[in-house]
């Protein structure tokens, strides 16, 4: 078997990560107009003042585009973040397939500690991969749950639902990945392996 010159694999795995990063972009780009149309047109219904509310005997409304459009947003909105996240995971688990492959540990036993240990031994390696791996750890396991290493070492990953109230309640953080966090996972990624 040819054993693939350096330049060759940092040509194979920089030009993998472009493909994920040309993706994300195109599919950013396409969910952001639709929430860009769906964000104006429920601003504009407001602005008309129409009131199509339909209600039945009861009183329990059966339909209303104010609603509708509402709701509209709210997924276009949801899809954004879904988005992000699907392509911070796909970064990370690109990096962790090619780790694997420069180094051989295949078995389930090799966990990231060890791929990025090996890896640097072959390798620079980015010092934000270990959150770029628990930041993928949370999507994939529970978006909700709130990594405290995480919070300490990336506090910019969370925000809060609702303003603080006051010193006795905190407020309840949860993840906030932006356009900026992606890119950023890009970036980490593409410097945790062979370079041109």
């Amino acid at each position: 078997m040819a054993i693939l010159p350096e330049s060759f694999k940092a040509f194979q795995y920089q030009t993998g990560i472009d493909r994920i990063r040309d993706a994300y972009r195109a599919s950013a780009e396409t969910i952001n107009k639709a929430l860009s149309a769906a964000t104006q047109e429920y601003a504009q219904h407001l602005e008309s003042g129409v009131d199509d509310r339909e209600y039945d005997e009861d009183g329990i409304l059966l339909f209303s585009t104010e609603n509708s459009l509402a709701q509209a947003e709210l997924d276009a909105i949801l899809a954004v973040s879904v988005v992000r996240e699907a392509f911070i995971t796909s970064a990370f688990h690109y990096w962790e397939r090619s780790a694997r492959a420069w180094t051989g540990l295949h078995g389930f036993e090799h966990k990231f500690p060890d791929l990025r240990k090996e890896t640097r031994r072959l390798y620079p390696v980015s010092p934000q991969l270990p959150y770029l791996n628990r930041l993928n750890n949370v999507l994939k396991h529970n978006s909700h749950r709130v990594d405290r290493t995480l919070l300490k070492n990336r506090p910019d990953y969370f925000s809060s639902l609702f303003p603080k109230r006051n010193g006795n309640n905190p407020p309840e953080l949860r993840l906030r990945i932006s356009h900026e966090h992606v890119e950023e996972a890009f970036d980490i990624v593409s410097a945790s392996g062979p370079a041109y």
